[in-house]
C-alpha cells in the first residue's frame, strides 16, 4: 500500500484537473488496496487522455469495450496513462505486455496483476 502522506502528495501533483471521484478513489486505493478503486483511477486517467471522449465514464462501459476500435485510444493516450499509472502506483509497466491489451478488461486485469501486493509467508 502507499503511505497516506505519499498518496496525498502524488494526488496533488499528478491528478490536477481530474474529477474529485478519481482523486478520492486513488486515496481510497492507497489506504485499503481495493482493486475496484484501482480500476476507477486507471480508467479515469485513460478517459482524461482520450482525444475522443465517450459520453460516459469508462468504468461504466462493458469490459469487452475495445481500446482502439471502440474508444479511439491512440499511442499518445496510452503513453499518458502508462506514465501516470507508473507514477501513482510505483509500478513499471512492460511495453510488450501493454501491446497485447485490447479491451478494458484486459487493461484492468493487467494492472491488477502489476499492482498486486506481494504476499508474505
Amino acid at each position: 500500500m502507499i503511505p497516506a502522506a505519499d498518496a496525498k502528495k502524488r494526488a496533488a501533483e499528478t491528478l490536477v484537473g481530474f474529477p474529485p471521484r478519481i482523486v478520492e478513489a486513488y486515496l481510497a486505493y492507497a489506504e485499503k488496496g481495493d482493486p475496484t478503486n484501482l480500476d476507477l483511477v486507471v480508467l479515469g486517467v485513460l478517459h482524461f487522455h482520450l482525444a475522443r471522449k465517450p459520453a460516459q465514464p469508462l468504468d461504466s462501459l462493458p469490459g469487452t469495450t475495445r481500446l482502439i476500435e471502440d474508444l479511439g485510444c491512440d499511442s499518445l493516450s496510452m503513453l499518458d496513462m502508462v506514465f501516470m499509472t507508473e507514477s501513482l502506483f510505483d509500478v513499471k509497466l512492460d511495453d510488450a505486455e501493454l501491446a497485447k491489451i485490447a479491451t478494458l478488461d484486459d487493461l484492468r486485469h493487467y494492472l491488477r496483476r502489476q499492482t498486486a501486493q506481494p504476499t508474505t509467508a
